[in-house]
C-alpha cells in the first residue's frame, strides 16, 4: 500500500473507541469507531480530502484494505475518493462492503437491545445506573456510524442505476450498428446474387449474417442476425415491442434489503 492510500485511510475523523460494559469477545470492527470533537475531525479531513489514491492502486487493494478504505472515509469531505469508488469496477465492490456493514450495523443493535431488555427485565431499568448510560452513548454512535453508511449506499444504488442506463443506451447503439451493417449486407446478397455467381469473398461476408448473432428476449438467446432480418427486423415489425425487449444492459442492479434499526 503507497503513501497516498494509507494516507486516504489515516486522516480519518474516526477514532477506535471501546464499549465499556457492552463489550464483546469479537467486535465487529467498523463498530468500533466514533465521531472525534468537530474541531479534530476538521482537522484529520482536512488532509484526508485530498489524498485521493490512483486509480489503478485501488481497483489492485484487497477486499480487506478497500474495506477500511471505505469505512475510515464514509463522511461527506471524502468527494474525490467516492468520485473514483462510485465507478465501475470498484462499484460492486464498495456496494458490497456497504451492504455488509449496514446488516453487521443492524445485527448488532438487535443483538445489544436484546441483551439490554433481558438485563432489564430482570435488574430493571434505570437511567443513571452506569450500564444504561454506556448502552446510550453506545447506541448513538452507532446509529450515526449507520446513518454514514446508508448514505454512501444510497450513493451506490444511484450510481449504479446510472451505470445500467449508460448500458442500455451503448447496448441500443451497437444494436443499432449491427442491424444496418445487416442491413446493408443483405442488399448486397440479394443484388449480387439475382445478377451475377459471387465471388468468395461475397460468399464470405454474406456468411456473417449466419455468424453474427444478437441477444434476443430476457434469456437473451442468440440469433443469426439473418433470422433477425426477416423477424423482428423486418418492415413490418420495425419498432416492434419485441425488439425492444431484445435490449438487455450488460449489468443488472444489485438487490438487497436495508436491515432494520
Amino acid at each position: 500500500m503507497t503513501q497516498l492510500l494509507r494516507t486516504a485511510i489515516d486522516n480519518r475523523g474516526w477514532l477506535p473507541a471501546s464499549d465499556g460494559e457492552l463489550s464483546r469477545p469479537e467486535p465487529v470492527p467498523a463498530l468500533g469507531y466514533q465521531m472525534t470533537s468537530r474541531e479534530a475531525q476538521s482537522s484529520r479531513l482536512d488532509d484526508a480530502t485530498d489524498a485521493v489514491p490512483d486509480f489503478a492502486e485501488l481497483i489492485g487493494c484487497s477486499d480487506d484494505q478497500l474495506e477500511e478504505l471505505v469505512l475510515a472515509n464514509l463522511g461527506p469531505d471524502a468527494t474525490g475518493l467516492w468520485e473514483a469508488l462510485l465507478v465501475p469496477p470498484l462499484l460492486d465492490r464498495v456496494r458490497t462492503i456497504l451492504v455488509a456493514t449496514q446488516q453487521r450495523v443492524d445485527n448488532d443493535l438487535r443483538t445489544r437491545r436484546s441483551r439490554r431488555n433481558e438485563r432489564g427485565s430482570k435488574l430493571g431499568f434505570d437511567p443513571a445506573s452506569h450500564y444504561e448510560q454506556r448502552y446510550s452513548q453506545w447506541r448513538v454512535r452507532v446509529t450515526m456510524f449507520k446513518r454514514l453508511v446508508e448514505t454512501r449506499l444510497s450513493q451506490t444504488r444511484a450510481a449504479a442505476a446510472d451505470e445500467n442506463h449508460k448500458a442500455a443506451a451503448l447496448n441500443r447503439r451497437h444494436r443499432n450498428a449491427v442491424r444496418r451493417l445487416a442491413e446493408a449486407i443483405d442488399s448486397h446478397r440479394r443484388t449480387l446474387g439475382a445478377e451475377v455467381d459471387p465471388e468468395p469473398a461475397d460468399r464470405a461476408l454474406w456468411q456473417i449474417l449466419e455468424d453474427v448473432t444478437v441477444p434476443l428476449g430476457p434469456q437473451g438467446v442468440p440469433v443469426p442476425v439473418r433470422d433477425m432480418l426477416t423477424t423482428y427486423w423486418s418492415p413490418a415489425q420495425k419498432g416492434a415491442a419485441m425488439d425492444a425487449d431484445a435490449v438487455q444492459p450488460t449489468t443488472k442492479p444489485n438487490q438487497d434489503t436495508d436491515g432494520e434499526n
